[in-house]
């Protein structure tokens, strides 16, 4: 649709809840580990890449890429695979999608299971952003170029959807500069760490940066799409919470030294989703594979694919 081939795929038992399960990002793409969580229960797990992402076609493309259209993609495939309900697991920014189709389609749910939840707030963005410029440091943003390293701070400080336009500008040169990926690659990953770069105290080193790929540079180019335009939100309305119907079940999972996406967020939804299961795991991190985060997403999951 629209020039984009959503790629998606589906495993576990064929005659087993439908799970679907929406990657974070925006830029991200599905993983083994989530659908791992349901190795051995009566689960049917669907995945697929959002738009520009991972394995869809063309990679990195951004035109008519917004959340509306992810959403409709989601929906679309629900019919496809002639399915009345399923169940809906995200991630990260994937909560944020997973959450915007509930509110459009509450009717076709049997569960939601948020990990990590990220609603598009600028009080998140900021508080996700506030270490960069400290820890490009001076070598950082020389290497970077000085208008290059504000340029990303700004993206993520501004109002969603409120960008004026020279920072509009500013961002579409970003998603196709390969040092700004690359940097802000490393930076991502530190910040996914517990506590992020504030508790390791790491800083920037050209020569530890990863390698600037095809893949690398699509997953940066709709990242930074989504961040000029707001995380979605001019598109969709903003991120408020579904009115799920009675008995649906509702997991929610997160570190509370998550670095990335606030763990006030997610606390403020387990108290704003009636009979919501919450799961805040001391000392863990952002990442799926936090030794600490890990075996806890894999029992709350569990125990919510069993209560769909």
């Amino acid at each position: 649709m629209d020039g984009h081939r959503v790629w998606w795929c589906e495993g576990g038992d064929p005659a087993g809840l439908p799970v679907l399960i929406v990657h974070g990002g925006p830029g991200g793409a599905s993983r083994l580990e989530p659908t791992r969580w349901f190795d051995g229960l009566p689960v049917r797990w669907i995945a697929l890449d959002q738009r520009g992402c991972g394995r869809s076609e063309p990679p990195g493309r951004t035109d008519g890429n917004d959340l509306g259209a992810l959403l409709d993609d989601m929906e679309r495939l629900r019919r496809r695979l002639g399915l009345g309900r399923w169940a809906v697991a995200g991630g990260s920014w994937g909560a944020r999608v997973a959450l915007a189709y509930a509110a459009r389609w509450p009717e076709v749910l049997h569960g939601l299971l948020l990990r990590s939840p990220f609603l598009g707030t600028a009080a998140e963005t900021r508080r996700y952003i506030a270490p960069w410029l400290p820890w490009l440091g001076a070598e950082g943003r020389a290497w970077l170029g000085e208008p290059a390293a504000t340029a990303v701070a700004a993206l993520y400080q501004a109002e969603p959807g409120l960008l004026h336009i020279g920072a509009l500008r500013a961002a579409e040169a970003l998603q196709g500069d390969e040092r700004v990926a690359r940097a802000w690659s490393a930076y991502d990953d530190a910040q996914s760490a517990p506590g992020g770069v504030l508790a390791s105290g790491g800083r920037f080193d050209a020569a530890a940066l990863p390698a600037a790929t095809p893949q690398m540079m699509a997953s940066w180019r709709v990242h930074a799409h989504y961040a000029a335009a707001g995380w979605g939100l001019a598109q969709a309305g903003p991120a408020g919470v579904p009115a799920l119907n009675s008995g649906v079940p509702v997991g929610l999972v997160w570190g509370a030294a998550d670095a990335t996406c606030d763990p006030a967020v997610a606390r403020a939804l387990a108290v704003a989703l009636p009979g919501a299961q919450a799961v805040e795991v001391p000392e863990a991190g952002h990442r799926m594979s936090d030794p600490r985060l890990a075996p806890a997403l894999r029992a709350a999951a569990r125990d919510w694919a069993l209560r769909c």
